[in-house]
């Protein structure tokens, strides 16, 4: 379960940055973006929970049912505390791209910061998702398009930065692992065979959902389909836990 929870959070930036270039329809890729932002934070309350086990610490059904709503709903409502908090100071600021630029990093660091903190411990991964989705409903209407372009290129830029020293990161300690190991070949065919494998499952997953998806209102063909089962690469946060599994001196090898 710790080993699916994290090859279950997707990273559509590569997929959605595509689909911009081809043109396609805004819903489709709002449908990826919205499944990795629900995605990647239930993948890593799972794997906060799972992590415990693993590494031996003492715990029974009762102890991981508590700790899981306490990630997963603590988490949230966390978030909506601060949204509410960052809307109200959007709503007094007008017209400065700046002003409103730094207000929204700061929240959503602080935001961050202060539920993974010991004293409240709850998921920060979804308080930003809460705080995002409340203030894009409530406090992205009251800004004029100077300052929305302004915030979406600044994070675009943060994502970019974050993504790219975790990826490099990674490499460099996935290539000094391969070279300890003496078996590295065997475990690259095996990520081949699972990388391939993930996406054969999701593509069943999706077109047995297919149906459903049409009744809910979501016009789905079968291109549509694998174009969602592309979608599913695994990224940044994926590596992210990795790396916590690796340098955990509790989790044997």
């Amino acid at each position: 379960m710790l080993f699916g929870s994290i090859i279950s959070a997707t990273d559509p930036v590569a997929v959605v940055a595509l689909l911009k270039d081809l043109g396609a329809s805004k819903r489709l890729a709002t449908i990826i973006e919205g499944e990795s932002l629900l995605n990647d934070g239930t993948a890593m309350v799972v794997f906060l929970v799972m992590l415990d086990i693993v590494e031996g610490k003492p715990t029974d059904g009762l102890a991981i049912t508590i700790k899981f709503i306490r990630l997963a709903v603590g988490g949230v409502l966390f978030g909506l505390f601060f949204g509410i908090i960052l809307t109200l100071c959007l709503s007094r600021i007008n017209k400065k791209p700046v002003l409103e630029t730094n207000l929204t990093i700061t929240f959503a660091y602080l935001t961050f910061y202060l539920a993974e903190t010991h004293t409240i411990h709850v998921s920060g991964i979804l308080a930003l998702v809460s705080l995002g989705i409340y203030t894009s409903h409530f406090g992205k209407p009251r800004l004029d398009k100077h300052s929305s372009h302004a915030i979406h290129t600044t994070w675009s830029y943060i994502g970019f930065c974050a993504e790219t020293i975790i990826f490099m990161l990674a490499g460099l300690i996935m290539a000094k692992a391969a070279h300890e190991r003496e078996d590295v070949w065997t475990d690259i065919f095996k990520t081949i065979g699972l990388y391939a494998l993930l996406h054969l499952i999701r593509f069943i997953c999706l077109f047995v959902s297919l149906p459903v998806m049409r009744k809910m209102g979501y016009p789905m063909n079968l291109s549509h389909v694998a174009l969602l089962s592309y979608s599913g690469l695994r990224g940044a946060v994926g590596l992210t836990l990795c790396l916590l599994v690796m340098k955990s001196p509790n989790v044997p090898d």
